[in-house]
């Protein structure tokens, strides 16, 4: 085992949220004694233990330790950012220095302005006692398990990387208008990436991996993934061409992510709506897909990885919905994107220590719908293509998407007759959104991130290779 960063010595979720909140109020202070008008700390530590595997065995098995803080000032309306690995309160002055002069040279705006805060006490909700500190030799456990599960469901299985990690986390931010929060959060996760070889034939790549809050049960979670990327690299082996057609396909939660998702979600930024780049723009209670489409952004759900109580700049979270039955909700706000429009930022300041902050999702869920579960969607599906993942390129403003199908399947007769080689599908994520002909009855965790559900969409152009 090698060690990459020296550990600092183990300390509890709440002292070192402390030692955070402390640091943060000293960058403020240091920052307002340089003559800022306003100003933000943020505050960063994590912890890690990690297992790589390269070709099927393991590689590295390392400890790592970061730190960061980012100082956001204000000048009579013109931003200043500074951020340091030194957490150290005595080193504060020269970022506090740097940060100001920093801002009397930017362009003042009017809407440069911090958030109202709030005084949040220190949270470890999310901490699982036993993950907060895990030893790097039960990494090393958990990452012998997953070889050896791949061993044993079959040999033509060849594993080219893949990883287990266990991490603990900590963020603190103050500000001058009031805010003070703290939070913890630790997690556990696996990921496997591979093909199928039998002799000549040489299957399509696949990656599966799952994350949890939780230690105990992973090594169950971590055996199902490593079964799922078992059954797909395996069923990718004697892949044929699949037929061109223009109709319906079923997506696996993962393609409907990458394939039709991603305008929708890139275009919810209010930053993006007030700078003329988002495709929803002007669309606030209209319908922006089918009406089985709900979506939801649920930072209260624990176990997504994005949950949390506060944003980047300290304001509260909540579960928001932003697609109500087809029709667009809510856009997305941090405390600039608010001030520009008058209102209050949603929580969805989004970032780390080494920037401003930006804005983004925490934990988006879809719901589902009744389409039943896998055969019966194959049953509604009848003839045509089963996509596992999307490989290509989506227009972030048209929504016109051009790629490659992965891990696919051709259905005839309600069934997977056969694994297709790579067929090329095109179309429109939002045309495709308002065609989603059905979503399964239940939702898939994807890496623990995000949930969402199988859809059967109509109106996709199938060309087989």
């Amino acid at each position: 085992m090698n060690s990459a960063a020296a550990r600092a010595p183990a300390r509890t979720p709440l002292e070192v949220q402390q030692r955070l909140r402390e640091r943060c109020q000293a960058a403020v202070a240091a920052a307002l004694g340089a003559g800022a008008d306003e100003a933000e700390a943020y505050a960063s530590q994590r912890d890690s233990r990690e297992v790589a595997l390269e070709k099927g065995d393991i590689q590295l098995a390392r400890t790592q330790a970061s730190a960061g803080l980012g100082l956001r000032v204000l000048v009579g309306g013109r931003l200043g950012f500074a951020s340091t690995n030194q957490l150290e309160s005595g080193s504060f002055g020269a970022l506090a220095r740097d940060a100001v002069a920093l801002a009397r040279q930017g362009p003042q705006d009017p809407h440069n302005r911090l958030p109202a805060g709030a005084q949040l006490a220190p949270r470890d909700a999310l901490v699982d006692g036993q993950l907060w500190d895990l030893p790097i030799e039960r990494c090393v456990e958990l990452a012998r398990t997953l070889l050896a599960r791949a061993r044993a469901i079959d040999a033509r299985l060849s594993i080219d990387s893949g990883a287990v990690e266990a991490s603990s986390h900590s963020v603190a931010v103050a500000s001058s208008a009031g805010t003070l929060a703290s939070e913890s959060d630790s997690g556990l996760s696996a990921s496997v990436f591979g093909m199928a070889v039998d002799g000549s034939d040489v299957g399509g790549f696949d990656h599966r991996g799952d994350w949890s809050r939780l230690a105990e049960g992973f090594e169950a979670q971590l055996e199902r993934a490593v079964d799922l990327f078992g059954r797909t690299a395996l069923g990718n082996l004697g892949a044929r061409p699949a037929r061109s057609y223009r109709g319906p396909v079923l997506l696996r939660p993962e393609a409907l992510l990458s394939m039709l998702l991603g305008p929708l979600l890139g275009g919810l930024s209010a930053l993006a709506v007030q700078r003329g780049r988002s495709p929803l723009a002007g669309k606030l209670g209209q319908a922006v897909a089918g009406p089985n489409v709900t979506l939801h952004d649920d930072p209260s759900d624990r176990e997504l990885a994005g949950a949390g109580a506060f944003d980047r700049e300290g304001v509260a979270t909540a579960r928001r919905t932003l697609v109500s039955a087809g029709r667009l909700e809510t856009f997305l706000y941090n405390g600039y994107a608010a001030a520009v429009e008058g209102r209050r930022s949603t929580g969805h300041a989004s970032g780390g220590t080494r920037s401003v902050p930006d804005i983004g999702l925490h934990a988006l869920v879809m719901e589902p719908g009744e389409g039943g579960d896998e055969a019966e969607l194959l049953g509604r599906l009848g003839q045509g293509l089963l996509v596992g993942r999307f490989s290509g390129t989506v227009d972030p403003a048209s929504g016109d998407f051009s790629g490659v199908a992965k891990s696919a399947r051709w259905v005839s007769g309600g069934r997977i007759q056969h694994a297709s080689g790579e067929t090329l599908l095109q179309g429109n994520a939002f045309e495709a959104l308002r065609s989603i002909l059905c979503l399964s009855s239940h939702s898939e965790r994807l890496s623990g991130s995000l949930r969402l559900p199988w859809a059967l969409v109509d109106g996709i152009s199938v060309t087989a290779g």
